[in-house]
């Protein structure tokens, strides 16, 4: 079930949480040669295989960046102006350009595959009703709904939604990209559930679904169903790296069309996020489950 093992591997967002992880894993990776690191910092790891690009994705005139992707094989997109749920709007269209502009070069390049970083928050409102639904069945063909319902540790409630756009926003550009390549693009949408910065343990995940946050107080049944919520969306760090080996790589051959879209958990009991589809298009087959650590 895989393509051609790519050589070149160009990541966005590289220095940041989750593009550290997969640049670290995809150097340690015999079938990778080269991991073209794209940020606006320079990256400050290990590996001879990095090569480290500064650049402005936002800008799609910046040369720098656009050099740097000739050639390679495979992009993985986690780059954003801002990677959290605070982003405002200025931040979500500085995001929705960056996507707009690598995948435009990506499908001008003839790249064969671009793997785009997008997020549970743009399934976030089912969370009101999550502790009412069934086991799986939360799959990628219910409409999405933008924007998850957050506690701050102060006790106010925010709603993201510029965050969750930019990324439903970028399922969509991802799928016309493909779509308009005659599938020699072909794309691969991971709403990526909670992969936590360093150790990722599950004993740090709290109800308020943000990191290093603690719940404060006696724990009500909403908050009850905020936790479990969180919980049962947890990615491991070595599903992590499984998974996007198996985004970058997975054959598309038996794809109902060259873009689809995919839930990133790892295998967590009951958990309402359907991850079937994901083993069915890329062959993810996830080891860790949040009960068990």
């Amino acid at each position: 079930m895989e393509t051609a093992r790519p050589k070149r591997v160009a990541i966005t967002g590289a220095c940041g949480n989750l593009g550290r992880k997969l640049v670290e894993s995809c150097v340690r990776a015999p079938w990778c040669d080269e991991v073209v690191a794209l940020d606006i910092r320079s990256w400050d790891g290990a590996g001879d295989k990095v090569s480290s690009v500064v650049a402005d994705l936002a800008d799609r005139r910046d040369q720098r960046w656009l050099d740097a992707l000739r050639g390679v094989d495979a992009i993985v997109h986690f780059a954003a102006q801002n990677p959290y749920t605070d982003a405002n709007w200025e931040d979500m269209a500085a995001s929705i350009d960056m996507t707009l502009n690598l995948s435009g070069a990506a499908q001008a390049m003839n790249v064969g595959r671009f793997v785009f970083a997008t997020s549970n928050h743009v399934m976030g409102g089912y969370k009101e009703e999550s502790d009412r639904m069934l086991p799986g069945s939360l799959t990628v063909d219910l409409p999405p709904w933008p924007g998850t319902k957050v506690k701050e540790p102060n006790g106010s409630e925010v709603q993201p939604h510029p965050y969750a756009v930019s990324k439903l926003t970028g399922e969509r550009i991802c799928r016309e990209r493909a779509l308009g390549s005659n599938g020699s693009l072909t794309t691969v949408a991971v709403r990526i559930g909670w992969c936590q910065p360093g150790d990722n343990r599950p004993e740090t995940l709290n109800a308020t679904g943000m990191p290093g946050a603690e719940h404060s107080g006696e724990m009500d049944a909403e908050a009850a169903r905020d936790l479990a919520w969180f919980r049962n969306m947890w990615l491991s760090n070595s599903d992590f790296a499984q998974l996007f080996e198996r985004a970058i790589c997975a054959d598309a051959g038996a794809w109902t069309e060259p873009s689809i879209i995919v839930n990133g958990m790892s295998n967590n009991d009951r958990m309402v996020w359907d991850i079937a589809q994901t083993a069915r298009l890329l062959g993810y087959q996830p080891v860790d489950n949040v009960s068990a650590g």
